[in-house]
């Protein structure tokens, strides 16, 4: 088995290759933080990812977002209990607590076996799941500054500042800036939440950036149009007209 070690702790990536060795488990390689995970994945192809979810910028979930096909199993490791239901809806195999204890990952390294053994997609186990499910809330996202983005083969951080709208079409997003177009794999939605206060939506369809609105315009049916900084023009729908305005008023 090859496993990844993603931790942005450097003592702790350092404990948790230890703990793997003595299992006799071939750690391929170590990263730091979410776009050295991605770069890691693709480069040494893990069996599985021994994944930390709080990382800055890009959490784990964003990194199981964007893993390549095939994509390697999933083990995410966190200090809050409250991620482990992402971690499901993420099809991770399995989720354990820090500090990581050895009996903990010897379990979650035998169910890795087990699967790659068996060929079955990576699921929880229905015991664990009905536990997670009534203890587990929700974890509300956090804004950031910058959001991962496809690059060619790889992935680069962008800037929100440097986004002057997201668009979805067919259920493919692409970020816009001045000098061109990056697809996102994220929906309006989730970025919506990522942006408060900085973006807005005028349609279904687009996500645009507030500062970059230059002007909106009524169109007599009770929509409007708004004209970014670009030159683009974005149509508001009725139902969403007096909250954009109420959003450019403030």
């Amino acid at each position: 088995m090859r496993v990844l070690v993603v931790d942005d702790e450097p003592a702790a990536r350092r404990r948790l290759a230890i703990m793997l060795e003595e299992l006799d488990v071939e750690v391929v390689g170590q990263a730091q933080n979410g776009v050295e995970a991605l770069e890691r994945v693709r480069d040494r192809k893990p069996d599985v990812v021994l994944l930390d979810i709080s990382m800055p910028e890009v959490d784990g979930f964003d990194v199981a977002r964007h893993l390549p096909e095939p994509r390697p199993l999933i083990i995410f490791q966190t200090a809050y209990d409250e991620f482990a239901l992402r971690a499901f809806e993420h099809e991770a195999l399995d989720y354990v607590v820090k500090p990581v204890t050895l009996e903990r990952l010897t379990s979650a390294i035998d169910r890795a076996r087990a699967r790659l053994e068996s060929a079955a997609p990576p699921r929880l186990p229905n015991a664990l799941v009905e536990q997670i499910q009534e203890a587990i809330a929700e974890r509300v996202p956090t804004s950031r500054a910058r959001i991962l983005v496809r690059e060619g083969a790889g992935h680069r951080l962008l800037a929100f500042r440097e986004i002057t709208r997201f668009t979805a079409k067919d259920g493919v997003v692409h970020a816009h800036t001045d000098s061109g177009r990056y697809l996102a794999d994220y929906t309006l939605s989730d970025l919506e939440a990522r942006t408060p206060g900085s973006f807005l939506r005028p349609n279904r369809s687009e996500l645009v950036s507030i500062d970059r609105i230059e002007r909106i315009k009524s169109n007599g049916d009770g929509s409007a149009s708004i004209t970014l900084s670009d030159g683009t023009v974005a149509h508001v729908t009725r139902r969403r007209a007096a909250e954009v305005k109420k959003a450019l008023s403030t």
